[in-house]
């Protein structure tokens, strides 16, 4: 009885296998993520859309979001996991349903039964048919077609995250976002065949990882979201490490909100030199002005024939 239950709000928390068709695919070939940002090393950037990528009729960390976002731009694709009161993961943003969902109330108190009953709404607050998905639910749309960052919200563990990823064998489309040098040492530990995207500012944080014993070949440099460090890119690149920094954020001092407030994309030409990934809101913008986003899908994606 206990089983069919869990299966019940399986099914009813994930959509109909709504499996995503990305007419730009984002696929790592043989040498896996390493490989693959290496080749983005050599090649351009890459683009992470923030929370699935939102737009008008598209909630973030929804299914049809990300199968949105795919079907304009290679992305990939930022997600979020919180867990439910009985345990499922699943993709939420906030410690509460009120701003994206049809309910309110903190997710950790809510059953699968519960969440199956929401709708999700978008950023203007117009509700969708689409449902809250299931982290295994996200994994499977989206094999094959791009890859993931999985950003972790208390109180979930990396440890449920990392079993999930395992258990759906995605350990070739995961990245695991990261906090703290803690963070990144606990992750590369359970599973060092894990991208890792870890904070790093100075090459002093890049070489308390190294003397932690951690792969550097694993590590994506997460530079934060308010200095511009184009100074520091290249001297982690001569380390073997790509370094992203993250456009996005609500408050008027974002890069994204500064660059729509001066009405020139072109500033992103200027933001993105020596990055390697960009993780924005306005990633339909960013791919338009940034021709090096189409290059690095063409060079460096395993679908493209590399």
């Amino acid at each position: 009885m206990r089983i069919a239950a869990v299966c019940l709000s399986f099914l009813l928390l994930s959509p109909a296998k709504a499996a995503v068709e990305a007419r730009y695919p984002l696929v790592a070939g043989e040498g896996g993520l390493p490989a693959f940002f290496d080749c983005v090393r050599a090649h351009g950037i890459v683009i992470s859309a923030h929370r699935g990528g939102t737009a008008p009729g598209y909630p973030e960390n929804a299914i049809e979001t990300l199968a949105h976002t795919l079907s304009q731009i290679p992305a990939v694709l930022e997600l979020d996991i919180a867990t439910s009161k009985d345990g499922t993961l699943v993709l939420m943003h906030d410690d509460t349903l009120d701003r994206t969902t049809t309910g309110s109330g903190p997710v950790e108190l809510m059953t699968d039964a519960q969440l199956a009953e929401l709708r999700l709404q978008d950023n203007d607050g117009r509700v969708t048919d689409y449902r809250i998905p299931t982290l295994p639910a996200a994994l499977d749309a989206v094999r094959g077609q791009s890859l993931i960052v999985l950003d972790r919200k208390a109180p979930t563990s990396f440890e449920s995250i990392i079993t999930e990823v395992e258990r759906a064998r995605a350990e070739r489309f995961v990245i695991i976002a990261t906090y703290t040098k803690d963070d990144v040492v606990a992750v590369h530990k359970r599973n060092p065949r894990l991208m890792i995207a870890a904070p790093i500012e100075s090459l002093k944080d890049l070489e308390a990882l190294e003397q932690a014993g951690i792969d550097l070949s694993h590590i994506l440099a997460w530079t934060g979201v308010v200095a511009h460090r184009p100074y520091l890119y290249p001297l982690l690149a001569a380390k073997g490490v790509e370094s992203m920094f993250g456009t996005i954020g609500t408050w008027p001092h974002s890069f994204d909100n500064l660059v729509k407030a001066r009405g020139d994309d072109r500033l992103y030409q200027w933001l993105s030199d020596g990055l390697q990934v960009i993780a924005t809101d306005r990633m339909f913008e960013v791919a338009a002005i940034l021709p090096a986003v189409a290059s690095v899908q063409k060079a460096c994606s395993a679908k493209s024939g590399t």
